[in-house]
């Protein structure tokens, strides 16, 4: 499929499609420039052939407005002053939200973190190929999360799958052995990590699972499993390729689909992913920290 027919496909078959997406987590330690993000953004977009378009803002107050692209970058000025923001690439030119393939956002609603998603409908290139693009753009602009993970969803219902990347139920989400599989969280205190005194601990030091691309800190590779490093286990787990620098402090490590269930169970018994340490309930990604996402036109 081209990008430039995104807006020619039926709901029907849309639903059945599925999205490559990528999730982002920054702490109050990261300086998130509205503007660098932007440009990282639509670089990002310019290299796939769909250049972004419009920017949507939901401001401090509520109020909700399109603009150009240098219209939003002037109204953003150097202030986080917004709550919610989408861009609006060429292919999603006059589609109704509901049809939306490609989606970059920023949820900013959280005083000390934010979140980044980014998705494409699998196939279109090299499997999250242009999500390693936008994080390593963001990377030369020091932009760099705490923490983050790209997995495989089916667009499905809800219709704006963006606010249903965490949803109660995971309806939407992939086959466990093949793609995502997010923890899912049952006490009160860990259904809100920010009312946790160590609110941030799996973002700095676990990770959530094993997806198809885990973005790692330094921090996240020098935790030790038994007598080795993490970093050393992923080097002799997966191959030294498979885990790339991209940006100081900041890697991306591409897990094979046939191994995923297998080192997922192995990290499981160190304690090191957060499905080790919780039961099921509500599906959440780590990436929310404990917030929701909504999306309303």
């Amino acid at each position: 499929m081209k990008i430039e027919q995104a807006r020619c496909i039926s709901k029907t078959a849309r639903d059945e499609m599925i999205a490559e997406a990528l999730a982002l987590a920054y702490d109050a330690t990261v300086h998130l420039d509205r503007r660098t993000v932007i440009g990282a953004i639509a670089a990002t977009l310019n290299s796939i052939g769909d250049p972004l378009e419009k920017i949507w803002i939901e401001d401090l107050q509520g109020r909700r407005r399109t603009y150009k692209v240098d219209e939003a970058l002037a109204a953003l000025g150097d202030q986080a002053n917004f709550r919610y923001l989408w861009t609006i690439p060429a292919s999603e030119r006059r589609n109704s939200k509901s049809r939306w393939l490609t989606a970059a956002t920023i949820d900013n609603i959280a005083a000390d973190r934010a979140t980044l998603f980014f998705a494409l409908p699998q196939g279109l290139e090299k499997p999250f190929a242009p999500h390693l693009t936008l994080l390593r753009y963001l990377a030369q602009a020091q932009v760099l999360p705490r923490y983050g993970f790209g997995y495989a969803r089916a667009y499905g219902k809800p219709d704006y799958f963006v606010s249903g990347y965490a949803h109660k139920g995971g309806t939407n989400l992939t086959d466990p052995a093949g793609q995502a599989r997010p923890s899912a969280l049952s006490s009160p205190k860990a259904a809100n990590p920010a009312d946790s005194a160590d609110r941030f601990r799996y973002v700095r030091r676990q990770i959530l699972d094993v997806f198809p691309l885990n973005v790692l800190s330094h921090v996240h590779l020098q935790q030790r499993l038994g007598d080795i490093s993490f970093k050393e286990w992923i080097l002799q787990n997966t191959g030294e390729e498979s885990l790339q620098q991209v940006g100081p402090g900041c890697f991306a490590w591409q897990v094979p689909a046939q191994q995923r269930t297998s080192l997922a169970a192995q990290l499981k018994e160190f304690g090191f992913t957060m499905r080790a340490c919780l039961s099921s309930a509500n599906i959440v990604t780590a990436a929310r920290i404990g917030s929701s996402v909504r999306y309303q036109g």
